[in-house]
């Protein structure tokens, strides 16, 4: 080779290396660019068939409207449910820049776990301000009804009846409510108490109105003031022991609610330590209120809950059982037996289990129009009556899921519509399903001729590279 075509080869090298260099410069600038672009206007695509990496409609627009920066603490340890839960906050951070994700390890930070109270793995903390809000559950519907909470102008107000000898909400004793009303000021309600009998109706700002173990019997202005509430569309929880106020009971009767002139004895409580007069609940009714609940509940004394059969009561009332003792119960009616110590199950006269100690009552829009003569969609009565209020007491509202389920019903009747419903989203896989023709023709082409056809590709190439040399 001359010394003429060793420098034009030399030349050449370097031309195509220079145009290489800015090739590479230019691609990479596009790039950076198309990065910088993407970063400051991010845009997801979910093309999965039931948009299960993607927010529902309720959410999106719950977040749209939310004007206070909103911070969500998430505790959780590492592993696979961490990451799910990390992918679906981003979500929400990317709906909306006023919620603010952290994912925090309790045990590497268990200062501010502390901070938070928190003691179980996967809880979620939202703070807006000076509200506050906990949740065990890391669901879509879960995460939007707290953002909801925490974000609400005004503070909800829960009235427990006084007067007739219920239970204390300033009582820190065994038998009082203390806990109960800081539960529910923790949920950023504002506790109150009402004295009926000297008050000409239920307050018009009364969210619930709760009436916890009246010992003496309510008076007829009580009773007519109560009535007037549900009238209104009014919120009704109902904790009452075994052989008390009767009045009540019969206007609980109105609405398709039958108290039992009983008390529950249930043989699994002993095995669980318990007495026999403590009935323990395991099974609960299909209702929001007890959704995702899978805890044991223990109910001190109770008395038998059922609701009404029948078409009228179908017509007006949509009634559900809450919650329903062992097989190994029964509500036993001799008084006498019981006090005696000798108590047991007579067929035809004690209601066999399981029995229900618990219920719920919503008004349909035909039992509005036949109870006020006017038609109302928006708020109607809403009735829960449990057959016991010392599942609730400082005793026990920390025993197993006893509070969380009092918490529940409050939280239930509370609202008024304003929590939103999202279903779950299926996340089943859809196997694709080949013919046998069809299976031997994705095996040549994926697993043999695509191969093959890169390796004569890069033989033809290899061959070419040596004939120019």
């Amino acid at each position: 080779m001359s010394k003429s075509e060793f420098e034009s080869g030399s030349a050449k090298r370097l031309r195509l290396g220079a145009n290489t260099f800015i090739y590479s410069i230019v691609v990479l600038s596009i790039l950076v660019f198309i990065q910088l672009i993407a970063y400051r206007h991010t845009r997801r695509f979910d093309l999965t068939a039931n948009k299960i990496h993607s927010l529902s409609p309720q959410s999106i627009k719950v977040l749209k409207n939310i004007r206070k920066d909103v911070t969500i603490k998430a505790f959780m340890r590492e592993g696979r449910e961490k990451e799910k839960l990390a992918e679906l906050l981003d979500l929400y951070a990317y709906h909306s820049k006023k919620i603010h994700p952290e994912i925090i390890d309790p045990d590497r930070h268990p200062g501010e776990a502390k901070q938070y109270n928190v003691t179980n793995y996967g809880t979620l903390v939202f703070l807006c301000g000076d509200k506050r809000e906990k949740i065990l559950q890391s669901t879509e519907e879960a995460i939007t009804n707290a953002i909801v909470k925490v974000t609400q102008k005004n503070k909800k107000i829960i009235y427990f009846l006084t007067g007739d000898g219920e239970k204390d909400i300033n009582n820190s004793g065994k038998n009082g409510y203390s806990q109960a009303k800081k539960a529910l000021e923790d949920k950023n309600y504002e506790v109150k108490t009402i004295l009926l009998s000297r008050s000409k109706e239920v307050p018009k700002n009364a969210a619930v109105l709760i009436i916890a173990d009246p010992q003496a019997e309510l008076l007829q202005h009580e009773l007519t003031a109560i009535r007037s509430y549900l009238k209104r569309g009014g919120h009704l929880l109902v904790m009452i022991n075994p052989y008390t106020a009767v009045g009540l009971v019969n206007l609980l009767k109105d609405y398709g609610l039958i108290i039992g002139n009983d008390m529950i004895v249930d043989k699994l409580s002993r095995v669980l330590g318990g007495g026999y007069l403590m009935p323990v609940v395991i099974k609960y009714g299909d209702h929001p209120i007890t959704r995702n609940f899978n805890m044991m509940t223990f109910y001190p004394t109770a008395r038998s809950v059922q609701v009404m059969k029948g078409k009228k009561a179908e017509t007006d009332f949509k009634l559900t059982i809450l919650a329903k003792t062992s097989k190994e119960s029964w509500a036993e009616t001799n008084r006498k037996m019981l006090e005696s110590g000798k108590a047991q199950f007579d067929k035809g006269r004690d209601l066999p289990g399981p029995v229900p100690l618990a219920a719920v009552c919503e008004v349909t829009p035909e039992g509005m129009t036949k109870l006020t003569g006017k038609s109302r969609e928006k708020r109607r009565p809403k009735i829960v009556v449990v057959g016991d209020p010392d599942f609730v007491t400082n005793s026990y509202f920390g025993l197993s899921g006893n509070g969380i389920f009092f918490t529940n019903i409050v939280n239930w009747l509370a609202e008024e519509g304003i929590l939103i419903a999202i279903p779950p989203k299926n996340t089943e896989n859809q196997p694709l399903t080949l013919t046998r023709n069809q299976g031997l023709f994705s095996f040549w082409v994926n697993v043999v001729g695509i191969p093959l056809v890169i390796i004569i590709i890069g033989v033809v190439v290899f061959i070419r590279r040596r004939v120019m040399r």
